[in-house]
């Protein structure tokens, strides 16, 4: 697949910020991100060639690991962590429709995650997969996504995933638990499935702490081997 550029409307270039307090940003740990490629993506038809966008990037501790696997990985977020472009993911009017990603996977901040679902699946050609707190099902504005736009699956973590706000901690802890709520488009929704223990230690590599330490400059996409 050859590279892709990645339009976006004038209504995107007229970037805002929030101030640094106001940021969910909480990062997710690299391992985590590995096993929804070995264990969700495949149900949900993503092929490596394919076109995978993550939209709240924040330091790229999604993104860079999707590039392990992925060829062409598209990053943004609305605040400048210094990884990807900046840009407003809920203020998009359209993209180029040559340039929509196949798939949208992304931890969006906790109160937008709704507004995330609702754009995603707008612009996704394939589906669109958030990772949330298994607390963000309930309710009745997630109801109502769900009888408009029901998930095709929803794969919890047996084991915890530690997210930290503001930073990741290698040797973190947590009592939150995580799930991946995925929707494919055209596809009858389908049971549940399960993230198997063990993710953590098999998916964990040495240089995880060196290379997700600190942001890295990049580019809007990354076009991977």
């Amino acid at each position: 697949m050859s590279q892709h550029s990645f339009a976006f409307s004038p209504a995107v270039m007229a970037q805002r910020s929030e101030p640094l307090d106001s940021l969910d940003f909480f990062p997710t740990p690299p391992w985590a991100t590995r096993a929804f490629v070995r264990h969700v993506a495949p149900e949900l038809g993503i092929l490596r060639t394919d076109i995978v966008w993550e939209p709240a990037c924040g330091e790229g501790h999604m993104a860079k690991p999707l590039r392990e696997t992925f060829r062409t990985v598209l990053a943004s977020d609305i605040h400048p962590y210094g990884y990807g472009r900046v840009a407003d993911f809920l203020a998009m009017q359209s993209v180029d429709a040559q340039n929509v990603a196949d798939l949208i996977a992304t931890n969006p901040p906790f109160n937008q995650a709704v507004a995330f679902a609702r754009q995603a699946l707008r612009f996704a050609y394939r589906g669109v997969a958030l990772l949330v707190r298994t607390q963000w099902l309930h309710t009745i504005e997630r109801y109502e996504l769900f009888r408009e736009f029901p998930p095709f699956v929803i794969a919890y973590y047996v084991e915890r995933v530690p997210m930290h706000r503001g930073r990741w901690e290698p040797e973190g802890s947590t009592a939150t638990d995580y799930c991946w709520v995925c929707w494919k488009h055209g596809a009858e929704p389908r049971a549940p499935l399960w993230i198997p223990p063990g993710q953590r230690q098999a998916l964990t590599k040495p240089d995880d702490a060196m290379r997700f330490g600190a942001p890295v400059a990049a580019p809007l996409f990354e076009t991977g081997a």
